[in-house]
């Protein structure tokens, strides 16, 4: 078929099209098939069931502490800086229904950190993660904890964000993915000094 006032080189191929297509179809499944279910290296640490007991981690004995321990630093993942708001206020609840705990630690000795101020952020059916974000300190065991109204589907998955960013140790920035029946989410971050 030759359009209207053209030549016989503009002939049209709707197979070709329909080729194309076909083939970018079969890409989206292979890639969503090969995929990790967040898409972003986010671990899923949803827990369902009675809240466990919060345990302190041992004192090294005396003999351990003539070598110094060190503790893997908690790295960021990807995701984990999405809609970040620095300075996040400090509040005890952002609802109810769901709890967001951890326990901090230094990466030189392994040791709980007192008083270090955590940020964490997530969307609810109440608002977004910019509606939904609070700063919390760590106990004298380095846990905290905060209870949340329970976070809902965002980008496909319901996830929750918990940051540190303060001076005394490099910042970590964490996305983790939970199921819409959990409960409950267990984030521990060891902190390590910058330099």
């Amino acid at each position: 078929m030759v359009a209207p006032g053209g030549s016989g080189a503009d002939v049209r191929r709707p197979w070709l099209l329909g080729l194309l297509l076909a083939l970018v179809t079969v890409a989206i499944v292979v890639a969503l098939l090969d995929s990790e279910v967040s898409g972003t290296g986010a671990e899923n640490v949803g827990e369902s069931g009675p809240e466990p007991p919060a345990v302190t981690p041992p004192e090294p004995r005396a003999q351990a502490q003539r070598v110094p321990r060190r503790c893997k630093a908690t790295r960021s993942n990807p995701g984990g800086t999405n809609n970040y708001i620095p300075d996040a206020p400090r509040r005890a609840s952002l609802g109810s229904g769901f709890v967001i705990a951890g326990l901090v630690r230094s990466a030189d000795g392994c040791r709980p950190l007192e008083g270090v101020r955590i940020q964490v952020w997530l969307a609810t059916q109440t608002g977004g993660e910019q509606d939904n974000w609070a700063s919390v300190r760590t106990g004298s065991d380095g846990r905290y904890r905060i209870e949340t109204d329970p976070t809902v589907p965002q980008f496909g998955e319901p996830n929750i964000h918990v940051g540190y960013d303060d001076d005394a140790y490099g910042e970590v920035f964490i996305r983790r993915v939970v199921d819409l029946d959990d409960e409950r989410a267990v984030v521990d971050l060891t902190l390590a000094r910058d330099g």
